[in-house]
């Protein structure tokens, strides 16, 4: 294992980044990111041994900014929607900024995808890694409790990429951390995602709001667009999906142990991923906000694995509250394969 690093230019708030290459001997490589723990690259062969980027990225961090995309980062302190920005917490009310219509995404106005994160390169066998870690005080972001985070980003010979979340408080507060690669197997510039075979590990899902809420219901897929049971192509029922597919699918198995969530096959390269995850859920997006400037509408899909949207006012998700003593632990991994 190879790793190499190299100045990622300045951030759109004018810090300097860095980048960290990470290749297995088989030539597939792993670009990091201090900007936001951010994955800005996976270099993939196709089934002819040509390589291409299959992560929607840029190659300086000034391109990444903090409201647009979020491509690649860590997300948190709370991950995907909170809605109307409030929630309660042992008789408090927190308010948080409401930078999605009504409601809080992906942590508020600077969320960790925002940070230069203090990294450290490491080998461990046959894996070679970046142990990024961020120090989240009290009232970042109005969310309660310093929290001290780590993002174990780490990738090994046999094409695996392992994604490590870890979480402490020094006071009751709400967690709920995941990655948001955008995937495009057919390579980052060759259009749109809608050819690309799906198979989803999940019977049920959280349908949504007109603000992309769930209203609290885990709803069977059965004989409707969300059923990905068997493989399909991502575009097949995406018209009949209101906005597009940006929804939290309820992966079956035993949540805490690691599992496979989601399979993903293109069929002109050959390449595939599997996403395997210890979270209830894995937010499945299809790109529907891409304008075009960077990137084509549905130029990329996100399988983001986490804990339910808005379980802070949903008591009857799992709980994502963490309290001092308790650590908060996320293992997922993608393993890229080549037919």
């Amino acid at each position: 294992m190879n790793i190499k690093s190299q100045s990622f230019g300045t951030t759109p708030n004018g810090e300097a980044a860095s980048s960290w290459i990470i290749t297995n001997e088989s030539g597939l490589s792993l670009g990091l990111s201090d900007w936001g723990a951010t994955i800005i690259s996976v270099m993939q062969p196709d089934r002819n041994g040509v390589y291409d980027d299959v992560v929607l990225g840029f190659n300086d961090a000034s391109r990444y900014i903090p409201t647009e995309g979020y491509q690649g980062a860590t997300c948190g302190r709370f991950a995907n929607r909170i809605a109307k920005g409030r929630f309660s917490l042992d008789g408090t009310v927190y308010e948080l900024a409401t930078n999605n219509g009504p409601n809080h995404l992906h942590g508020g106005d600077v969320g960790y995808n925002a940070r230069i994160w203090k990294a450290e390169p490491y080998t461990e066998g046959d894996r070679a890694g970046i142990l990024f870690s961020l120090d989240s005080p009290d009232g970042d972001e109005n969310y309660p409790g310093n929290l001290s985070v780590k993002a174990d980003y780490a990738m090994d010979e046999s094409g695996r990429l392992y994604m490590d979340f870890h979480a402490e408080t020094d006071a009751a507060t709400i967690v709920n951390l995941t990655n948001h690669a955008y995937w495009n197997l057919a390579g980052r510039k060759s259009g749109d995602i809608l050819n690309h075979r799906l198979t989803l590990h999940a019977s049920r899902y959280l349908p949504v709001d007109d603000t992309a809420i769930p209203t609290g219901e885990l709803a069977s897929v059965e004989e409707n667009p969300f059923d990905f049971r068997q493989e399909k192509t991502i575009g097949l029922h995406l018209g009949q999906v209101k906005g597009g597919y940006d929804h939290c699918m309820v992966i079956d198995g035993e949540s805490g142990k690691l599992r496979i969530a989601a399979e993903v096959f293109e069929p002109e390269s050959g390449r595939r991923l599997a996403l395997y995850t210890d979270r209830p859920g894995v937010q499945f997006y299809s790109g529907n906000f891409l304008d075009g400037r960077s990137f084509p509408k549905h130029g990329g899909f996100c399988l983001e694995p986490q804990d339910f949207p808005d379980a802070p006012n949903q008591p009857d998700f799992p709980s994502v509250i963490l309290r001092p003593g308790d650590v908060y632990r996320h293992r997922s991994a993608v393993h890229f394969s080549v037919d």
